[in-house]
């Protein structure tokens, strides 16, 4: 396989590295053999499902979880166990040890992302971009952050 190196701009990196993750699973590819649009392949993210912390969310966050690669899990622990603290992508790389910095850590979301997809679900995780010139930052709520917490001793111990 030949490696390929494209410059993307620094504002889309995150964006490519999801659009890079479908790709992988197949999920931008059409019967015609054309592609779709990032928008419309991962659909309209204010008609997914958001993760409410409740008892209803529990089936499908057992699902996600025992699907996380545990570069994924090392990044959702994170969140976990500091629910409500904001993290830049950068923070998190270095505690993490995640190679590229903030767009290394979009790259572990991908095929978080693929599967919360196919669940009809954002991620669980909030983010935001910063203000110009300041980084995008993660955190988790703590509802979600308890719901996922149980999951992961129910799973993982």
């Amino acid at each position: 396989m030949p490696d390929i190196t494209v410059p993307v701009p620094d504002d889309r990196t995150a964006e490519f590295y999801q659009f890079f993750g479908l790709w992988l699973a197949g999920s931008l590819t059409l019967p015609d053999g054309g592609f779709q649009s990032l928008p419309e392949a991962m659909g309209d993210s204010r008609k997914r499902r958001n993760w409410t912390g409740s008892d209803d969310d529990r089936e499908d966050a057992r699902k996600l979880w025992s699907k996380m690669t545990s570069r994924a899990k090392g990044f959702y622990n994170l969140l976990i166990d500091a629910p409500g603290t904001e993290f830049t992508g950068n923070q998190i790389a270095k505690e993490l040890s995640i190679s590229n910095g903030a767009n290394g850590v979009a790259g572990v979301l991908a095929w978080p992302g693929r599967y919360c997809l196919n669940m009809n679900r954002n991620l669980p995780q909030r983010w935001k971009d910063g203000e110009v010139g300041a980084p995008s930052v993660y955190w988790m709520d703590a509802d979600v952050a308890a719901l996922f917490a149980a999951v992961r001793s129910d799973l993982d111990g």
